[in-house]
């Protein structure tokens, strides 16, 4: 049998290492920085070169000083000319507000053009109404009355000086963000959402999981622009690999950072996420506002 006095030491320690984590974390949440990002292709238009978007998703209803003032004064810096926001901004529970996401989407729209596509916690309200009512309704009327764009499985043709690029939203189905299995995604599911993507253009794409980057390549997106993951909660430094998913996939491929699909063609940029929700958890893993700055690469 096991001394009392060993069990005792035994548990003040994990109790000790627990609270080291929970202070680092908490710590960690709070370190917001800047991730730079240029993406170079041939087919993005000469009046788009240089063009500047700031993506912002997983907020989760996380403030950053008071009324985000900081995340405002930091998405200054990085000189927008447009504003992502790539869903899950608020969190889906009947007792949370939806006050702090609203307010923040509110002032960057009086500032900038800001598109906002749904995560799987916006989805969440909307699907299920016999749980949450129609705070989903009241929550997307209030961003239209901000002058927000918000998308949902739909495409918007962006203008500068008479030449374009396109913007599309994808809402995707529950059965994408199952716990514990990946189900397979075929490009006829995207063109069924979202339709075809336009060969000729650039194209950007708000997928709110990044685990179907191949299937997004393969229907046209040059530009996938994804979140979810919260960069793996906790990521291990030397390796820079996030440790677990929402989806309880351990050492997820897609964690954070930019990934290129094999032939080169697509681009996919994954955030690290502004918040978190249930476990509020993050270490060497600093929350992360992405500025992409589009550049037309000569042949």
């Amino acid at each position: 049998m096991i001394p009392l006095w060993i069990l005792a030491a035994v548990l003040t320690v994990i109790l000790l290492f627990a609270a080291v984590i929970v202070l680092a974390s908490s710590r960690e949440n709070n370190k917001l920085v800047i991730e730079k990002y240029e993406i170079q292709s041939s087919k993005i238009p000469e009046a788009f070169d240089g063009f500047r978007i700031v993506f912002l998703t997983d907020l989760h209803c996380h403030e950053f000083g008071e009324d985000n003032e900081k995340l405002i004064e930091m998405v200054k810096e990085c000189r927008p000319q447009m504003i992502l926001a790539g869903g899950d901004m608020l969190i889906s529970r009947e007792e949370k507000s939806t006050e702090v996401p609203l307010k923040l989407m509110k002032q960057l729209a009086e500032k900038y053009p800001v598109y906002y596509a749904d995560g799987n916690h916006e989805l969440r309200l909307m699907r299920n109404e016999e749980i949450f009512g129609v705070k989903y309704k009241e929550y997307i009327h209030e961003l239209k009355e901000y002058g927000v764009w918000h998308m949902s499985n739909e495409t918007v043709i962006l203008e500068q000086e008479g030449q374009f690029i396109h913007l599309t939203a994808m809402d995707l189905e529950p059965e994408f963000y199952h716990k514990f299995r990946i189900p397979e995604m075929k490009q006829e599911d995207m063109e069924l959402a979202v339709g075809k993507a336009v060969r000729g253009r650039f194209q950007i794409l708000l997928a709110h999981n990044p685990n179907y980057f191949r299937t997004y390549a393969r229907w046209g997106a040059d530009l996938v622009l994804a979140g979810h993951f919260h960069g793996g909660m906790v990521r291990i430094p030397k390796a820079d690999r996030g440790v677990i998913s929402p989806q309880f996939q351990l050492f997820p491929k897609y964690d954070a950072g930019e990934f290129h699909a094999p032939d080169g063609g697509s681009t996919m940029i994954v955030s690290r996420g502004l918040g978190n929700h249930s476990i509020k958890i993050r270490l060497f893993n600093k929350p992360e506002i992405s500025c992409i700055t589009l550049r037309r690469r000569r042949e």
